[in-house]
């Protein structure tokens, strides 16, 4: 399952200095509904992370995935056209 690949960098058009993680729901001006919607976007991902965590304690997104390396060697026979 993929859930995580997508990257957000939301802004409001009016408050482009409000920022979720910082000032929390404390720092929307107004009521305005593009801060609470950026607001409810951040709640959202950090509860998904700690379900997530939940689910596998030895989950770390940090840690790169080994790339898969291709399991046949090429074979000797077949002239190289780079010259090493």
């Amino acid at each position: 399952m993929k859930i995580r690949s997508r990257k957000f960098e939301g802004r409001c058009a009016k408050h482009k200095g409000y920022n979720p993680a910082v000032d929390g729901r404390g720092g929307i001006r107004g009521a305005c509904a593009r801060c609470t919607l950026l607001c409810d976007i951040w709640e959202s991902s950090l509860k998904l992370n700690q379900l997530i965590r939940t689910f596998d304690p030895h989950h770390d997104d940090t840690r790169r995935r080994p790339e898969v390396k291709s399991a046949a060697a090429p074979d000797p026979r077949q002239m190289s056209l780079i010259i090493e």
